[in-house]
């Protein structure tokens, strides 16, 4: 058995599509830590992947962010069956999704790797991990909790009241003895201390994207899309949703002549597939591309001229610099983004792009010409050591130190592997 230090991390999403959790994973095996994280898969079918040195176990727990159409349907459904329940049952506090299933499902799992920490990726892992921890004590082993706070549970849009209420309540008790707590911006923490009770502040490991870990894609967006260099080219990464903004950029791409979007996200969302149809006549110009590994993700965006943040004014969207912010900055992109708050200032003070008002399609449209008629100039914001500070290596530093310190260790580093997921053999 390996005598390096073991941390367990914990995430209700299929892994490969969480950025965070897997440069945390990668970057804490490369320094010396045995890691294991713990994903969900929808079905019964466990599946066994690695980054680096980090092994990764997908088991079977129901999904709790999920994009699909069916999914769709199902909340719908939900409503309508909290609005009977409310009308004519007694009330009920609701219970957080997954827990009973995940409880019993990973306490095995946990016993037999005896982590010395055990990582909650956000909110909805944390009741879960916490569980784990309480389980283990009552086994002889002791683990270290660290709970890895993603979004500020009070403006998460998707909770009711009631579930906001319980996830608060868990989080409460359970940072109370978290030997640290994690945020990915300051703003955030300046949230949660007083949300949580905090005697002191979270610990700063914000998402910044690879610097020395990336890869060049083979492929080419430009390619993709079936454009030449000399096309404008604008780009959004990532999720979709209403309130991402995506409708004021496809309503000024119809003043925008020659001017043509990329799309990377699920083209089976619901709101992608919405959006390819009320913009048919955009067809020609409107491209939705699938994701790319996140290692070769900066490498595919630089062939853009702008990157897009365009969301709409919600709490979480006020307070963070989103990941996709430093992809677009590794990637050389001028940054045209909404006026939401911590972005906006941050775009004002590097230069390095254009602030709209957001939904406003006419002050989107002159911040992209702006931006066109000088590309060069927004460029120049990103010296290298600019690009240095927002790159996760950086922020890697301080989560291992964070790491080595809570579990009173100080493992030996190793080789730097890449970071790529792979499929392994399932252990016999």
């Amino acid at each position: 058995m390996s005598s390096s230090p073991r941390a367990m991390h914990i995430v209700l999403n299929g892994v490969t599509e969480d950025s965070r959790v897997l440069k945390c994973a990668w970057s804490l095996g490369n320094a010396g830590w045995d890691v294991l994280v713990c994903g969900a898969r929808p079905n019964h079918h466990d599946d066994h992947l690695k980054i680096g040195y980090t092994n990764i176990e997908r088991v079977h727990l129901k999904i709790v962010v999920k994009q699909s159409f069916i999914a769709f349907i199902l909340r719908a459904l939900r409503y309508y069956k909290r609005r009977f329940q409310v009308k004519y049952l007694p009330i009920k506090e609701p219970t957080i999704p997954n827990l009973g299933r995940a409880r019993s499902t990973l306490k095995p799992i946990a016993l037999k790797f005896k982590p010395d920490v055990i990582h909650a990726h956000d909110y909805t892992a944390l009741p879960i991990a916490g569980a784990l921890v309480e389980y283990l004590a009552t086994q002889g082993h002791t683990a270290q909790l660290v709970y890895d706070a993603h979004e500020y549970v009070p403006g998460v849009s998707h909770l009711n009241a009631p579930l906001k209420l319980v996830y608060t309540r868990e989080e409460k008790r359970y940072s109370a003895v978290a030997a640290t707590v994690l945020s990915v911006s300051e703003g955030m923490s300046d949230l949660l201390i007083p949300h949580l009770g905090l005697t002191s502040r979270p610990e700063l490991v914000a998402n910044d994207p690879l610097f020395e870990g990336q890869q060049p894609c083979p492929k080419n967006m430009r390619q993709d899309c079936g454009i030449s260099d000399q096309t404008p080219l604008l780009v959004y990464s990532g999720a979709v949703a209403p309130q991402r903004g995506l409708a004021t950029v496809l309503e000024a791409l119809k003043e925008l002549p020659g001017v043509h979007l990329a799309l990377i996200a699920n083209p089976k969302n619901q709101t992608v597939l919405d959006l390819q149809s009320q913009y048919v006549a955009l067809k020609d110009r409107f491209h939705v591309l699938p994701y790319v590994p996140n290692s070769e993700l900066v490498s595919y965006l630089s062939a853009a001229d702008i990157g897009l943040i365009p969301i709409h004014h919600k709490l979480n969207h006020e307070i963070s610099l989103i990941t996709k912010f430093g992809e677009y900055m590794q990637a050389r992109l001028p940054i045209v983004v909404s006026d939401v708050r911590t972005m906006a200032a941050e775009v004002k003070r590097l230069g390095n792009g254009e602030v709209f008002i957001t939904e406003d399609v006419a002050d989107f449209s002159v911040a992209v010409n702006k931006v066109l008629a000088n590309k060069a100039k927004y460029q120049s914001a990103y010296s290298d050591e600019v690009l240095k500070e927002r790159s996760w290596e950086r922020q890697a530093e301080n989560l291992v130190n964070i790491y080595n310190r809570i579990a009173q260790t100080n493992p030996v580093a190793r080789v730097h592997m890449p970071f790529a997921v792979i499929t392994k053999q399932a252990p016999q």
